[in-house]
């Protein structure tokens, strides 16, 4: 589900091999009509694609999101920036910069993270790319 409009205002680099991911990915990809998003699939990547400065695996650590050239927006961050430019979610993103919500989020998402961390260990996931997705 890699868009390519090298246009958008922010670009999310997600990982392909996590449903979990796939499936929210689809989900956002639904509500963003306009394609203010644009989806990048870490694992799809070949070296040379990667953002410079970035690694395969600080991008596979972390939801990653970045507008433009400006800066790395990570974990809960990079969720409001995306429900930001999203209809229906936008009004919503202001509860990630809540301080208790906030909180919980990053807690969830920590939490998230650990949960496919293993299960990414199980499927035996290879820090090489594998072949695109159509």
């Amino acid at each position: 589900m890699n868009r390519s409009q090298p246009t958008a205002p922010l670009s999310v680099w997600y990982d392909g091999d996590c449903p979990v991911c796939r499936q929210e990915v689809a989900l956002y990809s639904r509500i963003d009509r306009e394609g203010r998003i644009d989806w990048i699939d870490i694992v799809a990547l070949t070296e040379q694609q990667l953002p410079e400065g970035k690694s395969r695996a600080d991008l596979l650590g972390r939801f990653h999101a970045r507008q433009g050239d400006g800066p790395w927006q990570t974990g809960v961050d990079a969720f409001a920036a995306i429900w930001a430019k999203l209809p229906g979610l936008r009004r919503g993103a202001f509860l990630f910069r809540t301080p208790l919500i906030r909180q919980a989020a990053q807690l969830a998402y920590l939490g998230f993270l650990k949960w496919q961390r293993r299960h990414r260990a199980r499927r035996g996931h290879r820090e090489t790319p594998h072949t695109p997705r159509p």
